[in-house]
């Protein structure tokens, strides 16, 4: 067993909808160009490394806001809950796609984000444990089910109808409140494992950074390289076909915005907006250099920024958005802009770093 426990440098994600792709290092193809020698040390420092600890920070932030409010809730402590909610939902949506390394090892994906939940899993179990005559430790929840730990289960005990945050004080607040305390906890520690892994010098930051022939996870730039391409590649197809299309249905009559995740906080357009800054943010922090193809840069950059322009231009909850037929338009487009994303990342970006991309699961589904 190497240094770093038993990860994998692509390790199965285990939900439903997996994103599982092939990838290898395909140095022999003509006219590939060489992704940046310092490759992992430019993503780890220049965007990984601040990126889970801003994570960690938000969670525990979120954590202590939930203690005090819990103690003496009233409307502007709520409104600190509400502000500190969102700020842990767009940390996270600048961290989901580097679903590789630490945040696949030990189900983190799932303690932090169980969903797509179609079967209401989440929901019947938080439910239960709502009606538990006492609140799990945020060291006991841990030990529970992935459904009841993360953001999806404190979205709900938050907003729900006659949720904390609609009845401060009635019955049964207390020991909500306590869970929703935990949660948050929960979220901050997992969140720190991550920022501890991926810190300069990390357990597996150390790895991603210095790349070397006899290494356990990575033996060249050219498998970081892939790494990184993968995650852009598997990030786009999975806002797309995952988190929007089945949302917009045929138009804005047949649109299921509660399908969207953190609909009830009114999260799902400002996340989106969080994760399209965040991709575009990692994908900077490479540094690519294309050489005469200079191109692929620029159109990939190009979509980006419409991408992110799409998502600042939205007004007010998604299912406002999704009842107007300019807000179903504009998100339609914004599905068709990470089509072309994708596109360019698989069929240009990729090769051009001499990296092949083999069969993804996703494909045909």
């Amino acid at each position: 067993m190497h240094e770093y426990g038993s990860i994998k440098p692509i390790t199965p994600i285990r939900r439903a909808l997996a994103v599982l792709l092939a990838w290898g290092a395909a140095a022999g193809l003509a006219g590939a160009a060489q992704p940046p020698a310092d490759l992992g040390k430019r993503l780890v420092e220049g965007y990984i490394a601040p990126a889970t600890r801003a994570l960690a920070d938000s969670g525990r932030q979120l954590a202590d806001t939930l203690q005090g409010w819990c103690a003496r809730p009233d409307e502007a402590g709520a409104g600190r809950v509400r502000q500190g909610y969102a700020q842990v939902v767009r940390a996270w949506a600048g961290v989901e796609f580097l679903r590789f390394g630490p945040l696949v090892e030990s189900n983190r994906y799932e303690r932090i984000f169980f969903w797509p939940d179609p079967r209401g899993i989440a929901l019947r179990q938080v439910q239960a444990l709502l009606a538990a005559p006492a609140a799990p430790t945020a060291g006991e929840l841990a030990s529970r089910s992935v459904a009841v730990q993360g953001l999806p289960a404190l979205e709900y005990v938050l907003y729900r109808d006659g949720g904390l945050l609609a009845a401060p004080g009635g019955e049964g607040f207390a020991s909500g409140c306590a869970y929703a305390a935990a949660v948050a906890a929960n979220v901050a520690r997992v969140g720190g494992e991550l920022a501890d892994a991926w810190a300069p010098g990390g357990a597996y930051a150390r790895h991603f950074a210095r790349p070397a022939p006899g290494d356990a996870l990575y033996r060249s730039t050219q498998e970081v390289a892939a790494e990184a391409v993968k995650a852009l590649s598997t990030g786009l197809q999975y806002a797309r076909d995952v988190k929007l299309l089945p949302v917009l249905g045929s138009g804005p009559d047949a649109a299921q915005p509660r399908r969207a995740p953190f609909w009830r906080s009114g999260q799902t357009v400002p996340s989106m907006l969080a994760w399209t800054q965040g991709l575009q943010a990692f994908y900077r922090a490479g540094g690519y250099d294309y050489g005469e193809d200079a191109w692929i840069g620029e159109n990939l950059t190009g979509e980006l920024q419409r991408l992110e322009a799409v998502f600042a231009a939205l007004p007010g909850p998604v299912e406002e958005t999704l009842a107007s037929p300019d807000g179903h338009r504009s998100l339609t487009l914004a599905t068709l802009l990470l089509k072309n994303a994708k596109a360019l990342v698989d069929q240009d970006m990729a090769p051009a770093l001499g990296v092949a991309i083999g069969f993804n699961a996703l494909d045909g589904d």
